[in-house]
């Protein structure tokens, strides 16, 4: 009886082991599903670790095309702007940015990693999206307070988008804000537009001939060059030799783009190549895009607009 008992036993048994079984089986492959989605609370682009020549990390953007909806992302950090003066186009201001966490604690400059040679990329942008900053500010101290000073060249209320990366997470964190400018603003205006002129010095992108699609991932190639065509050497700016940012025309967020590995890899082998960038946005609409060089010592801002479906 004590013998039947016991066979009975873990027959019974047996059901739950599979079940068991079965249950570790699916939650292991949800771990490694989820593993593979974006993480929102910190948005789509990830940073990895690199080691320069002389011993520093930074934190080097992937080829990911970066592109952040804000309307649907939130971010664990508040922003405090203040202003020296009335800003005014055409006069130089004095901006100081302070940072916290949620529960109010300053976000020291230690405690962010360097990318792309920086611990803080901040951008700027006017409401008719011609006149685009992007500037570095400079740390006040431990107590979260960083400052910079700006041109603003048009009226209106410019949206600020501050880019950090915490040591901690090593995921881009976003703070938002605005510095109203006297004035009334111009309406945004678009046409299709992959050649621009700025200073003597040609812009040309090279988009795919098919019509865009967001959600879909696109090459873009960048050509700068002489108005006769001749060859401009590019100066190294934020560890590359160009950047580009995009704005969409209901100013519902930015891409964050930075050139891809296999135009990296035609410079370390002594060819000077086009610009390439990855473009994929999750909205239909209009997109201004800037294009940033250093040519001769001096930043330039090339401007393109495309029409996405």
């Amino acid at each position: 009886m004590c013998l039947r008992t016991a066979t009975n036993q873990v027959q019974s048994s047996r059901p739950s082991i599979v079940g068991i079984c079965a249950l570790t089986l699916l939650f292991g492959a949800l771990y490694f599903i989820l593993r593979a989605l974006p993480d929102a609370q910190c948005g789509f682009l990830h940073y990895e670790e690199i080691v320069n020549a002389d011993g520093s990390i930074e934190f080097c953007a992937t080829n990911h095309a970066g592109s952040l909806d804000l309307t649907r992302l939130q971010y664990p950090v508040e922003m405090v702007i203040s202003l020296a003066n009335e800003s005014i186009p055409g006069m130089k201001q004095a901006v100081t940015l302070e940072l916290f966490t949620p529960g109010g604690a300053p976000i020291a400059p230690h405690e962010l990693a360097i990318t792309h040679t920086k611990k803080m990329h901040v951008m700027l942008i006017d409401p008719a999206l011609q006149d685009y900053h992007h500037v570095h500010p400079q740390a006040d101290g431990l107590n979260g307070r960083y400052t910079f000073e700006f041109t603003p060249n048009r009226a209106g209320v410019y949206r600020v988008l501050v880019e950090i990366v915490p040591l901690r997470t090593r995921r881009q964190v976003i703070a938002t804000g605005e510095i109203a400018v006297a004035g009334a603003p111009s309406a945004v205006l678009f046409e299709n537009q992959t050649q621009c002129l700025v200073d003597g010095v040609c812009f040309n992108l090279r988009v795919p001939s098919e019509r865009l699609r967001s959600g879909s991932d696109y090459r873009l190639d960048l050509q700068v060059s002489t108005v006769d065509g001749m060859a401009v050497e590019l100066q190294e700016i934020m560890g590359a030799k160009g950047h580009m940012v995009a704005f969409d025309g209901a100013g519902k967020g930015f891409a964050h783009m930075h050139p891809v590995d296999s135009v990296l890899a035609a410079r370390s082998a002594g060819i000077e190549p086009e610009l390439a960038f990855f473009f994929n946005v999750p909205n239909p609409g209009w997109y201004r895009l800037f294009a940033q060089v250093q040519v001769n010592g001096r930043q330039l801002f090339g401007h393109f607009d495309l029409n996405v479906e």
